[in-house]
């Protein structure tokens, strides 16, 4: 039990502890108290496998066993040399050297539509080219590719595929695909093309992601004449080839695209909205704000995150623009690509005041996610698998002023 003189001691001190200014007539009014409240904002996980949302539907993908995703394209022509060769007054029954242009021809490749600065490199693309030669005589093609896509300005840009000198073997610019005998005159089928980024830049033409790849095949009948000359046939009649031209002559061509998606990643900046944002607290209110970060990193690399919030209308508000590390870039041998337990990494920062008035009409938490597989040489490539995720949450520390 508390004595009485000893309770009347605790009043008067609790009273003197007060500032005089706080008391008045209604009676005790207690000093302001400053606490914590935290409360979530949104969260969201991101696939690596979204890298490739975009990807042309006419694209066949294949899961291998490991899991690891693959791309393949298959397109097929035929060119009528008669209707081609008419249009451009050109006369394939004699026996000279002579030049057709084919229809340039293309496909859509939107693979990587979805970030927005950096690079990439596939491990092993392959381009491979067939062509069935009804033509009957020594035929040599040219070929040109090159992509397109839309730049920030909407300015259309062209990409060219740089095919090395050494791989042609006509003038250093035509393939020769059949080497016909004069007896032979049944039509020949050949691989003539496989590129890759041995003999061109094919794995850095994929990176600069063009939206369109565009092919223009031109063909040079009897390659090894020189201009001028006519071809003679130094056989006796009897034994002379059928060689008139075959009006209804066709070359069949067959272009095969193989992407196994084993990548390098070199800063490779990927934008994911965080749409479902919840506040349950009056911002206006505020003394101040921590936001917090909590990433659960299944991605076998090194990423950093950066936040940008955004009005209903898409425009920007503010800005955060320290680098929140999910993981540092592996050591180059202690690289896994089975990643069974999440890294878990916490960032906390707190925000200015200009910051807490754009939370507050932040409809869109823009979430710039920074990819590298490694840094230093040599380049390391992960494969794509499905499994690969990285989860964000974000959430709210706030500093609230209340009275008693």
């Amino acid at each position: 039990m508390i004595k009485p003189s000893f309770l009347c001691i605790v009043v008067i001190l609790l009273i003197s502890a007060c500032n005089v200014d706080q008391l008045d007539v209604e009676g005790l009014k207690l000093s302001e108290n400053n606490g914590l409240f935290a409360f979530p904002i949104g969260q969201t996980t991101y696939q690596l496998m979204e890298l490739l949302e975009d990807a042309d539907s006419t694209l066949a993908i294949d899961t291998g066993e490991n899991g690891m995703i693959s791309f393949s394209f298959l397109e097929v022509d035929t060119i009528g040399l008669a209707e081609e060769s008419d249009e451009q007054d050109i006369d394939l029954n004699l026996f000279v050297r002579q030049s057709v242009d084919f229809p340039t021809s293309s496909f859509n490749i939107p693979l990587f539509e979805t970030f927005e600065s950096g690079s990439f490199l596939l491990e092993n693309p392959e381009l491979n080219f067939t062509i069935k030669n009804e033509l009957r005589m020594p035929l040599a093609i040219g070929l040109v590719i090159w992509g397109e896509k839309l730049d920030s300005l909407g300015e259309l840009d062209s990409i060219p595929l740089n095919i090395y000198d050494a791989f042609f073997d006509l003038s250093d610019t035509l393939k020769s695909i059949s080497n016909l005998g004069l007896t032979d005159t049944a039509a020949v089928s050949s691989t003539f093309i496989t590129l890759n980024k041995t003999n061109s830049d094919f794995d850095q033409f994929l990176g600069k992601t063009p939206e369109t790849i565009y092919m223009k095949l031109s063909m040079v009948a009897n390659p090894d004449l020189a201009e001028g000359d006519t071809l003679f046939f130094i056989f006796p009649p009897d034994t002379i080839p059928d060689r008139e031209f075959n009006e209804s002559a066709q070359i069949f061509t067959s272009m095969e695209l193989d992407l196994p998606m084993s990548l390098n990643l070199a800063d490779l900046a990927v934008p994911v909205d965080l749409d479902s944002i919840t506040i349950d607290v009056d911002l206006e209110t505020l003394d101040s704000l921590q936001l917090r970060i909590v990433t659960y990193n299944m991605l076998p690399f090194g990423a950093t995150l950066g936040l940008q919030f955004l009005d209903v209308n898409g425009e920007l508000l503010y800005t955060l623009d320290e680098g929140f590390q999910v993981l540092d870039n592996p050591d180059l041998h202690a690289i896994t690509f089975n990643v069974n337990e999440p890294k878990i990494n916490i960032d906390q920062v707190w925000l200015t005041s200009e910051g807490i008035d754009a939370l507050s009409d932040t409809r869109t938490i823009k979430i710039i996610m920074t990819l590298n597989t490694t840094s230093g040489l040599p380049a390391i490539y992960t494969p794509l698998l499905e499994s690969y995720t990285l989860e964000v949450k974000l959430s709210g520390k706030a500093r609230l002023s209340y009275e008693l």
